[in-house]
């Protein structure tokens, strides 16, 4: 019989509600959710109603102070990830947190001295690199001679318009207190300022919400898959700061990034490695909708003869799998495919990337 964890969750917002939850329901043989909080009662009480959790808090103090607790998963807003990830590690739990790992690389340094200070697992939700179809991409890898070129993409309509017609998210019903809501939208302001800087135009301050919330994904799982860039190249960061484009200098070839968010019905997010002879493209789709199929599509082309190989479908839920692997981790002491502390290689190369979206900003009227 399997170990069965207790978990806590410290957010019962949308993620909770249409993604962690209904998975952790799925793995209750591994996974016992005993706790959950969220500052709002309303939203508390419905969402532990509803998936008949034993205890509901508004109280972050009582809620660390559970001593039945074996892990939590921390989904509440980025800009309280740092405090949140060390509050729990500080009481002794394993941490699952959610990406971002924080806001800023500068938040993530003291988080991760923390989690070095700790003999706790800590992982970082990066779903991507846990589907199945991603694996087998990874394997596929090593049937490549020269890389030439790679593009990875994030051409989406957001979440809502996908699950909007037939979800019921739990929403505050007025019931956060003012001085919280204010604090919590100085506190990620403030940190997206201290990285894009006082003077940034609000594309760039909306822009970079997208690299760490969006964004990251692709980092993360173009990191695991192709190591880390040498350098961003170029970037830039359109009118409403949800039209990016990146290019990284990987020395032997170059990885280009297109992004943008509208309100065209479709998901186009993968990875495409193009070789001499051979191309690779590794599919994603909305994690809004569950069990949707991934596919990995390894294409060569010898001489006269032209191969196309589809691998898949995969219909293991990304978050399903990642999960898994969080609670290998702490049971049996599998390693994880991507350490916590590289996370901070994402959020450094957020950083650069603004950086070099600065240069092309628009000179103010009169230069």
């Amino acid at each position: 019989m399997k170990k069965r964890l207790s978990v806590g969750l410290l957010g019962a917002g949308e993620v909770a509600q249409l993604i962690h939850l209904p998975i952790l329901h799925q793995l209750a043989d591994r996974f016992d959710v005993v706790s959950l909080y969220d500052p709002s009662p309303s939203v508390v009480r419905a969402v532990a109603a509803h998936w008949s959790i034993p205890q509901a808090h508004t109280s972050l103090e009582a809620f660390l102070a559970d001593s039945t607790l074996d892990a939590v998963m921390i989904l509440s807003p980025d800009q309280y990830h740092e405090e949140h990830a060390r509050a729990a590690f500080a009481a002794g739990l394993h941490v699952f947190l959610e990406k971002p790992a924080c806001l800023t690389d500068v938040q993530f340094a003291r988080l991760q001295k923390d989690f070095e200070a700790t003999d706790r697992t800590g992982m970082v939700g990066y779903m991507r690199c846990y589907a199945p179809a991603f694996r087998k991409a990874k394997g596929l890898l090593a049937r490549f001679g020269n890389i030439r070129h790679v593009r990875v993409r994030d051409v989406i309509c957001e979440g809502p318009w996908f699950f909007a017609s037939w979800a019921r998210v739990e929403v505050p019903q007025a019931d956060i207190p003012p001085g919280l809501l204010s604090s919590g939208r100085q506190a990620r302001h403030d940190a997206i300022v201290s990285v894009c800087g006082a003077d940034a135009p609000a594309s760039l301050l909306r822009g970079y919400e997208v690299l760490t919330g969006l964004g990251i994904h692709a980092f993360s799982a173009m990191r695991v898959l192709l190591g880390r860039p040498h350098r961003v190249v170029a970037a830039h960061i359109g009118a409403s700061g949800t039209e990016i484009n990146i290019w990284f200098d990987y020395g032997t070839f170059i990885a280009s990034y297109e992004c943008l968010i509208d309100d065209v019905a479709r998901f186009d997010s993968g990875i495409e490695i193009i070789g001499d002879t051979q191309r690779m493209d590794v599919r994603y789709d909305t994690p809004y909708i569950r069990n949707l199929p991934g596919r990995v599509i390894f294409q060569e082309t010898v001489g006269t003869e032209n191969m196309n190989t589809e691998f898949g479908p995969y219909y293991q839920d990304p978050f399903q799998a990642e999960l898994i692997a969080f609670y290998e981790a702490i049971v049996n002491g599998t390693p994880l495919a991507d350490e916590f502390s590289n996370a901070a290689h994402d959020l450094a190369l957020c950083r650069e990337i603004v950086a070099a979206a600065r240069m092309n900003l628009p000179l103010p009227p009169g230069r």
